[in-house]
């Protein structure tokens, strides 16, 4: 089963926040589902209000209570099935009395042919070592870690094995576009953008495996076909109000029914991080592979340092015509 990546309703998830970070009440009403069946989850225990005359009432009494604050949000991320969607988010909220890092959940419903609100939770994350009693594997970088320590390749994860390019793009210092933008013209720009992605992918015998917020992950079975269609896209962005980074490595990966795993994945993602706008960087072993290529030339390498992944590695920018 896949889901669609839905803009529309990462543009919706933001209004939420930034409505909630201003007190308004008359916009929440529109946001939300007026359902008796909407639920809402907040940070305090006694914090679950059922309708939504119950959630705006307590939410107007609330916001008259609240000291200054602001809520920076810093990241959205969205699907959608049909009738329903929904979003993971990341906030800050800031107090007089400092930062306080926030994760939200919501569940979406379509309504009148727009997206509102049908489930909402917030939380505040705590170390697992406070809920469990133990410290707990908690992101990719830890994981790459540990199984570079153990000497693992994850072997015992099921699906096939093979060689394949792995290209990440990623679109530079979104968050501050999408606030000059706006939700609806941002919603529109990724939309669109995420179009060129799979056009360009595929005219070059490529595969999008997911889009990423503002970014995405791609597959080739040729390492020249990755960097032939990484130029395309950089090319693609030459009247675009942004610019892209895009990241490339070729090594052996683990294919499951809709991802890709393996140490491969991290790297590339890695290299792609070490990008500038408008660049392409590809790992040695990608410039290995390719060799010579008619139009386009690989530049000097530089040794860098990949977050999560031990030791230097040579990268090195694409250059072309």
């Amino acid at each position: 089963m896949s889901f669609t990546h839905s803009p529309e309703i990462e543009a919706v998830a933001r209004r939420v926040l930034a409505t909630w970070g201003k007190g308004d009440a008359e916009t929440m009403s529109n946001l939300f589902s007026s359902s008796a069946d909407l639920r809402v989850l907040g940070f305090d225990a006694d914090e679950q209000w059922s309708g939504a005359d119950e959630f705006l009432k307590v939410f107007t009494t609330q916001m008259d209570e609240m000291p200054d604050w602001s809520i920076e949000n810093h990241h959205v991320e969205a699907f959608e099935d049909e009738s329903f969607g929904w979003a993971i988010l990341q906030s800050t909220i800031v107090t007089p009395e400092g930062e306080t890092p926030i994760r939200h959940t919501a569940v979406f419903r379509l309504d009148g042919g727009a997206w509102k609100v049908v489930q909402w939770h917030n939380s505040v994350p705590v170390p697992n070592q406070q809920v469990f009693g133990v410290e707990l594997t908690t992101t990719l970088n830890r994981l790459v870690a540990s199984v570079l320590d153990a000497g693992s390749d994850l072997a015992g994860a099921s699906g096939s094995e093979g060689t394949a390019t792995l290209v990440f793009t990623d679109i530079v210092d979104s968050t501050v576009l999408a606030q000059s933008v706006g939700d609806l013209a941002w919603a529109k720009i990724i939309s669109s953008h995420e179009r060129t992605i799979g056009r360009i992918a595929g005219s070059h015998g490529g595969t999008v495996v997911k889009f990423l917020g503002d970014g995405s992950m791609l597959v080739f079975e040729s390492a020249r076909a990755a960097i032939r269609a990484a130029v395309e896209l950089q090319r693609s962005c030459d009247a675009e109000p942004y610019t892209i980074r895009i990241g490339i490595h070729t090594g052996e990966v683990i294919r499951t029914a809709n991802d890709l795993l393996g140490l491969t994945v991290n790297k590339a993602a890695r290299v792609a991080s070490a990008a500038t706008g408008g660049g392409i960087m590809v790992s040695s072993t990608t410039r290995d592979v390719v060799g010579q290529m008619e139009g386009v030339r690989i530049g000097e390498p530089k040794i860098v340092l990949l977050k999560g992944i031990a030791d230097a590695h040579q990268i090195a920018p694409v250059e072309w015509q």
